[in-house]
């Protein structure tokens, strides 16, 4: 017996039996206009369920927007297994997986140096000359300044960061300042002994230090108005260029002939390294690896302390880098920036620097290096600008 459904379809009366139809109007024709881009397109967004048939036939398919991935900055990428756009991790091809240096600030009202730089509240600060300035960076792309020169000083050659606050050591007055965290410098030990320039700080058992030029000695601060001289000058060494804490000790860098002197905890420097392979001066102390470092001038050497009473030269000159002038770890790596040039050098760990950088345009010369938000940050010579070494994808 046929179906009501055959039944139905014998007596149902054909498109051109129907009386009263619309003129012009043809169904099979109608049909695409409810397709994809047709005039009267029928939208399937937001439907629930699957469809029956393939829409979109040959096009790719896409993805769905995938907040976990986005915030682990995965890419969007073609899967010919699936036919499909998928999320993958990022990859840089062998050939772009460098670094270089990009201007991060340039030049602010004329400074044409940031002889140190801080991290202090999660920001960085650099440390001025010509007119002793402090500039804090934006975080973006410029220099703010956060306080003007005080007391005709011109150069402050030195920062730290002592008891939660920023201090820096000044020249031709061989003062200590004190940022109020607003807006200026507050005057906080003023000249001794004829020492002009304040060239490195440190802090070393909850008190704070100095090196000092012209004459080589160590001030400690009295925490309130006043240097107190803590150790005379040794061995004719004109600078204290650089401090550093290592193993509970205090130890100063020297100019003019690259000693390592350690301070006897009351009233002498006693030295522990005399000078090698002609290197006049230690700009700068690291400690790294639980050994610690010197970086030189007149060489632009890499020495390492034996421990008891030597340098040990641990990288030579490379290139035209006949001054190193600051080191930074970074990536369990050392760094290091100099006046020759603005490449970076890194330490192959061995025997040897390497350029990791190429020369920074547009300053020829580095003088600080710190490693702050997965970054290595460095101050300009010649033009007071910021850089940050970074990948270039």
């Amino acid at each position: 017996m046929p179906s009501l459904l055959d039944m139905f379809r014998k007596y149902l009366p054909t498109w051109n039996e129907v009386r009263n139809k619309p003129a012009g109007f043809t169904p099979d024709a109608h049909g695409p206009s409810h397709e994809k881009d047709g005039a009267d397109e029928i939208s399937v967004t937001n439907l629930s369920g699957t469809l029956a048939d393939e829409q979109n036939a040959g096009a790719i398919k896409g993805v769905i927007v995938n907040d976990a991935a986005k915030a682990d900055q995965k890419v969007l990428a073609y899967d010919n297994a699936t036919d499909r756009i998928v999320y993958i991790e990022q990859t840089v091809p062998a050939e772009y997986d460098f670094k270089f240096w990009v201007e991060s600030a340039p030049q602010l009202d004329g400074e044409a140096i940031i002889y140190a730089l801080v991290e202090f509240d999660g920001k960085i600060y650099g440390a001025t000359a010509q007119t002793g300035r402090l500039f804090e960076w934006d975080g973006v792309d410029i220099w703010v300044e956060k306080a003007p020169q005080l007391a005709a000083q011109t150069r402050l050659y030195s920062m730290t960061v002592f008891n939660g606050k920023i201090y820096s050591g000044a020249y031709p007055g061989g003062k200590l300042f004190e940022w109020n965290d607003v807006d200026e410098w507050v005057e906080k030990a003023a000249i001794l002994n004829g020492q002009e320039r304040i060239v490195s700080l440190i802090e070393y058992d909850s008190k704070l230090y100095a090196g000092t030029a012209e004459g080589g000695r160590l001030f400690e601060w009295n925490g309130a108005d006043a240097w107190v001289q803590k150790a005379p000058q040794f061995d004719g060494q004109t600078f204290i260029k650089s401090l550093a804490v290592f193993n509970e000790k205090l130890y100063g860098g020297t100019a003019a002939t690259g000693q390592l002197l350690e301070w006897n905890d009351v009233d002498e420097w006693v030295q522990v390294a005399p000078q090698l392979n002609g290197q006049l001066y230690i700009n700068n102390l690291t400690e790294f690896n639980g050994k610690l470092y010197g970086c030189t001038k007149s060489g632009g050497r890499l020495f390492e302390w034996n421990g008891t009473n030597a340098w040990v030269e641990k990288a030579a000159q490379i290139g035209g880098h006949a001054e190193l002038t600051w080191m930074a770890v970074f990536e369990s790596q050392l760094f290091a920036v100099g006046r020759s040039d603005s490449e970076l050098l890194v330490w192959n760990g061995t025997d040897a620097w390497e350029v990791a950088s190429i020369q920074y345009v547009p300053t020829s010369h580095l003088q600080a290096l710190i490693a702050f938000d997965d970054h290595l940050y460095s101050g300009g010579e010649n033009v007071g600008n910021l850089a940050v070494w970074r990948r270039c994808l």
